[in-house]
């Protein structure tokens, strides 16, 4: 896409005009418009300081850039590569840490990177029980899937309209292909407007998952952490998520298990 299309797009998500933009990147409102047209090549600097503007994260920033013929400014690296072998051990000590109780380590996109004893253990009391799980790493498919996690959660409704519609605010917030086409992949498994049509209720102050296995019914809720200096487009979107028992029962089963 062009530099200044794609410019534009991210200004109207952000539901700025081109005067308010330009104000807060101290360039003139007439240089943004002949950016945005395409009269006008920006600098990578300029660039820079409309990414922050926006509050662009580090992928999208080096989006920017690299449209515009630009070097990106953040790396992209792998998690399993020498350089974020201490990004690696970090998150391997809160996982680690949050023993006996589950918790994993995901993407942007919602596909599972990593998970602790409990995390493994728990989905693979649910293969013991269904029988394998649908060939996917991504969470949200398989709580959406017949066959993945969908069986299992008492709750599903509440579950999946509370998902959604974080998945609708990512979406809101970061028009991203990858995340566009999760949630076509979703419509094929569910009825999203009926879900998203419904007004998620709960007596409860959190959202709970509840869930049946192996005969156990298991409440639990869980909270969502990230690193909060990142300069690398993975470590970034890196996203650990944290159960905890909302109940005597749930802890007793995580705690007889571990």
């Amino acid at each position: 896409m062009e530099p200044g299309k794609l410019l534009s797009e991210w200004r109207k998500t952000r539901r700025l005009s081109q005067l308010e933009l330009a104000a807060r990147a101290a360039v003139s409102s007439r240089h943004l418009s002949f950016v945005e047209t395409g009269r006008a090549r920006a600098s990578a600097g300029l660039l820079r300081r409309l990414a922050a503007a926006l509050d662009l994260n580090c992928r999208d920033t080096n989006e920017l850039l690299v449209a515009a013929g630009h070097a990106p400014v953040y790396g992209e690296t792998r998690l399993d590569e020498p350089a974020m072998a201490p990004v690696r051990q970090a998150l391997e000590v809160m996982l680690d840490n949050h023993q006996p109780y589950p918790a994993g380590v995901l993407d942007a996109h919602w596909n599972l990177l990593l998970a602790n004893t409990a995390l493994q253990g728990l989905i693979q009391a649910m293969v013991a029980e269904g029988g394998p799980l649908p060939d996917t790493g991504n969470i949200l498919e398989l709580v959406f899937h017949p066959d993945g996690f969908k069986p299992f959660i008492l709750n599903w409704d509440l579950v999946a309209s509370a998902l959604l519609r974080r998945l609708r605010r990512d979406l809101d917030l970061r028009p991203d292909p990858r995340l566009q086409r999760l949630y076509r992949r979703l419509e094929d498994l569910a009825d999203l407007p009926a879900l998203l049509g419904a007004t998620p209720t709960s007596v409860d102050p959190m959202l709970t998952l509840q869930m049946m296995v192996g005969g156990r019914r298991l409440t639990t809720f869980s909270t969502l952490a990230s690193f909060g200096t990142a300069m690398d487009v993975v470590m970034e979107e890196l996203r650990i998520e944290h159960y905890f028992p909302a109940d005597d029962a749930t802890r007793a089963f995580f705690e007889e298990a571990g």
